[in-house]
């Protein structure tokens, strides 16, 4: 596999996290308590792997000579 395409499976599931992110946002506004705070914090973990995979997923395109 190049460098290229590995790249964009990272961007393709940082695309993905990112939408579940979205929804998992719109249902916390209505919980409240220790519901709502479990529902940060992985919120809070699926974040951090967006950026993750965001950022893996450039530096690979840029070592193939794409521009991310």
């Amino acid at each position: 596999m190049d460098y290229w395409t590995w790249g964009k499976e990272y961007l393709d599931q940082a695309d993905r996290l990112g939408k579940r992110i979205e929804s998992l946002r719109k249902q916390q506004k209505s919980l409240s308590g220790r519901t709502a705070a479990q529902l940060q914090r992985r919120i809070a973990l699926l974040y951090s792997m967006y950026l993750e995979c965001r950022s893996i997923g450039r530096r690979l395109q840029r070592g193939a000579g794409v521009d991310g």
